[in-house]
């Protein structure tokens, strides 16, 4: 007899449930014959869609090595990097523009130093690097037959339990069952705005997800119908909606593919808030900033989560009025509440978790300067605009799209503006686990009651030993509204957060087994 466990969906939150779970099984011969079924749609087993082939070979962290990955996950990952440099630098080199070029230029002086903490590195190779962290423990147990791994690449459209077992039902009519299943599909799936079938012509085109195809696919598009446009002499007019690290590399691939000097293109990002993440740190004005709100919290007997988020939101209102950008503030914010939060009950964790967290994270947004130079290179030749406003609808014309939008400090709720595109790329996130533009798959995990939401609508809840229901399990981005142990998390799409949950997870999953 084995134990059957599948794994739905094969990103990184399933590859660091699965290294410290393989490592025990391999340190403990008492337990018995394992047999995993690691089920995903796409062929990126292990790396998942940013670290994958979807997300294509040219695009960067979002963060710098030293707050990407904790300890020692990362210096065994520099060392790999050390080794493997020259190879996925010319892969690199190979798939990008320009852009990819000068991140070689500038920081080459730095990697073969083996100086990675303060780079933004390509994202596939994190990519490379944590599928052989996998595949090599998978290949030790198989070949000691203490392990069978089966890889299924298909979709998975629904599961059923019935007494102690789990069937999954496939999208070729196929089945699979077992006794224990780990949800670990992801982010939810990105809104989807414009619902009507957009007949692409010279004039128009609209990307609906910006890795839904993969993002070289859409990239290709996207340079075709600009260079159609170009040969005609016509200009480009581009919106990107939302302003998150989607939305950013998006303007920074089309202008990596497309040189500006090149092509005649402006582009409009559209944002609530109305800012790009930042990038520039002042070490000056960051010693002299205080979270003076939250400071004045720090002896107060009858904390919430509400009262606490109110007191940062006061502090980041204090740094925009001052021009202090995130990447000053975020630490000394970021510190300011989380010493608060320890003296909350587990009820106003909770509330900060599903309720506030997101909100002031959504306003303390950060990127690299690679990236953010596109948009700086952009403004100065008055080619970028960022509108302050809220998506309402897309309508076609024969001259283009037409975006609708409400602007964010509208006097009224009728106030509405238009503007016409000839491209427009939805960036703008997620739907939330009560959109109707849920997947089926979901929506039945809901009305079976194997899941239910939490407060936060953007992750399920589980108990102690991350269960959604009995051996149904809950990994990555889908546990954003709970404590784990002695943490909260309101989101998931941090490595370092998804390292430590998935580390839980596994010992939880261990100890579950005969």
């Amino acid at each position: 007899m084995s134990t059957k466990i599948a794994f739905i969906g094969a990103g990184i939150a399933t590859s660091y449930t699965l290294i410290p779970f393989l490592e025990a099984l391999d340190n403990d011969a008492s337990k018995e014959k394992i047999t995993l079924y690691i089920i995903d749609k796409s062929a990126d087993f292990f790396k998942g869609m940013p670290y994958g082939e979807r997300s294509g070979k040219s695009v960067l962290l979002i963060q710098d090595l030293k707050n990407f990955i904790s300890e020692p996950h990362r210096t065994h990952y520099k060392n790999w990097l050390n080794e493997n440099i020259d190879e996925l630098a010319q892969e690199f080199l190979a798939n990008g523009g320009r852009y990819a070029a000068k991140w070689v230029a500038d920081n080459s002086p730095l990697y073969k130093n083996g100086d990675w903490d303060d780079l933004y590195v390509p994202r596939f190779f994190f990519g490379r690097y944590i599928h052989r962290e996998v595949v090599k423990r998978v290949d030790k147990l198989v070949a000691e037959e203490r392990l069978t791994l089966e890889y299924l690449q298909k979709e998975t459209k629904s599961v059923t339990k019935e007494g102690g077992t789990f069937t999954l039902t496939f999208d070729d009519n196929s089945h699979l069952t077992v006794e224990k299943v780990v949800l670990s599909i992801g982010s939810l799936p990105y809104k989807k705005l414009y619902n009507k079938e957009t007949k692409e012509t010279i004039n128009k085109l609209y990307i609906d997800a910006p890795y839904g195809e993969g993002m070289e696919e859409n990239m290709a598009r996207i340079a075709s119908f600009i260079k159609a446009r170009e040969n005609k002499h016509l200009p480009t007019k581009i919106a990107v909606l939302g302003a998150n690290a989607s939305g950013l590399e998006m303007l920074y691939k089309i202008c990596d593919k497309l040189p500006m000097e090149e092509y005649k293109t402006t582009f409009k990002t559209l944002s609530s808030h109305g800012v790009m993440p930042d990038g520039t740190f002042d070490p000056i004005r960051a010693k002299e900033f205080k979270a003076k709100h939250l400071e004045s919290l720090a002896t107060s007997d009858s904390l919430t989560a509400k009262l606490i988020a109110e007191a940062a939101h006061k502090d980041i209102d204090i740094a925009e009025e001052q021009a202090l950008g995130a990447a000053t503030t975020v630490g000394i914010i970021s510190k300011g509440f989380g010493s608060l939060l320890p003296k909350l009950s587990k009820e106003e964790l909770l509330n900060f978790a599903c309720f506030h967290g997101n909100q002031i994270g959504r306003r303390q947004r950060c990127a690299g300067n690679h990236y953010l130079s596109v948009v700086d290179n952009l403004m100065k030749e008055n080619r970028f605009t960022h509108i302050k406003g809220r998506f309402v609808r897309i309508e076609e014309n024969t001259d283009g799209l037409i975006l609708h939008y409400k602007p964010t400090e509208a006097a009224s709720r009728s106030e509405e503006s238009s503007e016409p595109f000839n491209l427009i790329v939805n960036c703008l996130g997620s739907v939330n686990l009560t959109s109707e533009g849920l997947t089926p798959f979901l929506k039945n995990l809901i009305s079976d009651k194997l899941c239910t939401p939490n407060a936060s609508n953007i992750g399920f809840q589980v108990d102690d030993r991350m269960q959604a229901s009995e051996n149904l399990f809950v990994a990555g981005p889908l546990l954003a509204g709970n404590q784990i142990e002695d943490r909260i998390f309101w989101h998931l799409e941090h490595c370092v957060r998804i390292i430590w949950s998935s580390s839980v997870l596994s010992k939880n999953l261990m100890s579950s087994l005969n």
